[in-house]
């Protein structure tokens, strides 16, 4: 076996020698194309390095710049609040349509035909204006016919006795008339005089605080804190005043309001004895002949019907050519509002008189009430259907309340709106701003949420379907859906687009 052990000792300086001959004779061979070679290599190469450096700088600039001008594109930041539990105060919301306070019904008791009306529905009318005229041809001829009958005497006790019943009629309409006027200025006095009131006990509490607070600082004689204690009382005392005043001029409107309805009063039973002794002056002597003439009178100043307030025309039921049949169209005060609501069942317990009432419209900015609620119906009227489900019996109940509106912008009968009833109750719950839900007739209510784009600072739109419970001042409860705690929702739903890329701040 070949010795392997000592072989590193075996070559010897004429090897390398000889090694170095070839590599030489190599060299001398290939070297000047070799360094040739190296030499276009390296160049080659830079070449390389610095296209791909260039190409690659052109690229992460191209795509700075795309991704700049994207950013840029999308425009202001989209405000965006976490979900998550909130301490709110409750409401109650609820829909409903507007109505008017006040709705009078037009009619007549003649039967004969309608010869005109002067009215469509969407007008508005002013008390006295003429809004129909019956055809009063057929009372007319029986007029000629009975005066032709009658005597001297009859006539006179005929026209008499019409303007005995149409002066009452008038003092009766007239008494009415300022009934209602005075009573207006009541309510409108009496609401003055209760927010003069709130504002004086705003204005006390603010006061008799920062006393304390000056107080219990030792620095009474700190002349910025004292200033202020000196200007809030100042203020107390002005609301004060206005208080005063305010309850001042609500007994006034009060005192005026029981008077008129006194004198109304007074005014109405005069006319009916005054009515009553005529009529009874003149039936002992009246012929039948005459009680039908004045009967006729009375008719023909009946077929000219006006309008007994002001208000907008609601319905037209009667027709031109055919005859009247009691209601000829309804007029409705757009000037005193109220609405009708459903209450459901868990929440009829919380709602009390004069609690106080937000009204808005989901689509319009403009359209805002204020009212309070006047009247809790509580009693619940059910469906007429078999109930076989706990779901049906749900459904099936509804109580109410009626809320009167105090102030308002842009409201208009018939128009739907949101009611938001104030409880006072404070709660802790999962919510969201009131201002992020988009309620929808057909898919109910949902929510938009910004997701991440795969991107920095990019967030792709996405719907959310949400169950809401009750409203606070800001917040309004999540009772169930698809949202989950931390996702970012959308403040103002309505100035982004489901699937589109936005910026956030929160």
């Amino acid at each position: 076996m070949e010795d392997y052990s000592n072989k590193e000792e075996n070559i010897t300086e004429e090897s390398i020698d000889s090694s170095k001959d070839k590599k030489m004779s190599w060299d001398e061979k290939y070297g000047k194309k070799t360094k040739k070679m190296k030499k276009k290599t390296k160049v080659l190469l830079a070449v390389i390095i610095a296209l791909v450096l260039v190409g690659g700088g052109a690229a992460v600039y191209g795509y700075s710049r795309l991704m700049k001008k994207a950013m840029d594109s999308l425009g202001d930041e989209t405000m965006v609040e976490s979900f998550g539990k909130r301490d709110m105060t409750t409401y109650i919301n609820s829909t409903a349509v507007i109505e008017s306070q006040n709705v009078h019904q037009v009619v007549t008791s003649l039967t004969y035909p309608i010869k005109e009306i002067k009215v469509e529905v969407g007008d508005k009318v002013k008390a006295g204006d003429v809004v129909c005229i019956i055809d009063d041809q057929d009372i007319n001829d029986r007029i000629a016919v009975l005066e032709q009958q009658a005597s001297d005497e009859e006539r006179k006790q005929a026209k008499e006795r019409e303007v005995a019943n149409r002066q009452l009629q008038q003092t009766r309409d007239a008494g009415n008339s300022n009934i209602t006027g005075a009573s207006s200025k009541t309510a409108e006095a009496k609401e003055a005089y209760e927010k003069a009131k709130e504002d004086y006990k705003e204005a006390k509490n603010a006061y008799k605080e920062a006393k304390a607070e000056l107080e219990d600082s030792f620095e009474e004689e700190d002349p910025s804190a004292a200033a202020v204690v000196s200007e809030l009382k100042g203020k107390m005392e002005s609301a004060k005043a206005v208080q005063a005043e305010k309850k001042a001029a609500y007994e006034a409107a009060q005192e005026a309001y029981d008077q008129t309805v006194k004198s109304t009063n007074e005014s109405v039973q005069a006319a009916v004895n005054s009515n009553e002794l005529t009529l009874s002056n003149l039936s002992s002597s009246v012929s039948a002949t005459a009680t039908e003439l004045s009967n006729y009178y009375s008719m023909k100043e009946k077929t000219v019907i006006l309008a007994e307030q002001d208000g907008i025309v609601t319905e037209v039921k009667a027709v031109e050519g055919l005859p009247a049949t009691g209601a000829i169209l309804t007029i409705e005060d757009d000037s005193s509002l109220r609405v009708e609501t459903d209450v459901k069942e868990k929440d009829i317990f919380k709602l009390k008189e004069g609690q106080e009432v937000e009204i808005s419209n989901s689509s319009l900015e403009e359209v805002t009430g204020k009212g309070k609620i006047s009247k809790v119906i509580m009693f619940a009227e059910k469906a007429n259907e078999q109930l076989t489900s706990t779901s049906t019996i749900n459904s099936a109940t509804s109580y109410k309340a009626v809320i009167d509106i105090d102030s308002f912008d842009n409201l208009l009968l018939g128009m739907k709106v949101k009611v938001k009833i104030a409880t006072g109750t404070e709660i802790s719950v999962d919510a969201v701003p009131y201002t992020a839900i988009i309620s929808d007739d057909d898919d109910g209510e949902y929510v938009y949420v910004a997701e991440s784009a795969g991107t920095a600072d990019m967030y792709m739109v996405k719907r959310k379907n949400i169950e809401t419970g009750e409203t606070g001042d800001y917040y309004t409860e999540i009772t169930g859906g698809e949202l989950e705690e931390g996702d970012k929702v959308i403040l103002f739903p309505e100035k982004v687009m489901e699937n589109s890329v936005v910026k956030i701040t929160e």
